[in-house]
């Protein structure tokens, strides 16, 4: 199983603080908001994503809340 996918979009508008982005074959659209854009980006342009899981970081925020919720209900 990859730890890791990348892949492309490209920024369809940007609406308000929002840009809508296409990805994929299908044309799927994600909203991210326009500040998480790389400086100078604008509409018809393609950017990267690379997703990965973050294994330590997921076992760290998982005990952390459940030793919250341990010291809420005591």
């Amino acid at each position: 199983m990859k730890k890791s996918i990348k892949f492309y979009g490209s920024i369809d508008r940007i609406e308000g603080d929002i840009a809508i982005l296409l990805v994929g074959d299908e044309g799927s659209s994600i909203e991210i908001s326009k500040y998480l854009l790389p400086e100078g980006c604008k509409e018809g342009d393609i950017i990267s994503f690379k997703l990965e899981r973050k294994d330590k970081k997921t076992k760290t925020e998982k005990e952390r809340v459940a030793n919250l919720i341990k010291k809420l209900s005591s």
